[in-house]
């Protein structure tokens, strides 16, 4: 069984906010207040799934019958895959 690892939120929410401040010709230096901010704000809107989150989410656990969720590279491969599925149908909306 795994060791569960503490979470670490400000990693994630640095994270983004750092990919923010890029797609704004920016860093995260220039302004980290702002751009944690705009992270923690877009992360607060996932907490109210929509119906395309659900549905990529269940493809993650769909896309192969035979796996199940055993390690922490398994996870890996759940939000890749439901991340990718997310995308996807994004960009196929902007068409």
């Amino acid at each position: 069984m795994p060791t569960p690892r503490p979470t670490r939120p400000a990693t994630m929410i640095n994270r983004i906010a750092t990919t923010v401040a890029k797609a704004d010709a920016n860093s995260l230096k220039s302004d980290p207040d702002h751009y944690r901010l705009l992270a923690i704000v877009a992360l607060k809107s996932l907490l109210a799934p929509t119906d395309s989150m659900t549905d990529a989410a269940h493809a993650a656990v769909q896309f192969d019958g035979a796996w199940a969720i055993n390690s922490r590279a398994d996870f890996r491969r759940a939000v890749r895959a439901m991340i990718t599925h997310a995308l996807a149908g994004e960009h196929a909306t902007d068409k």
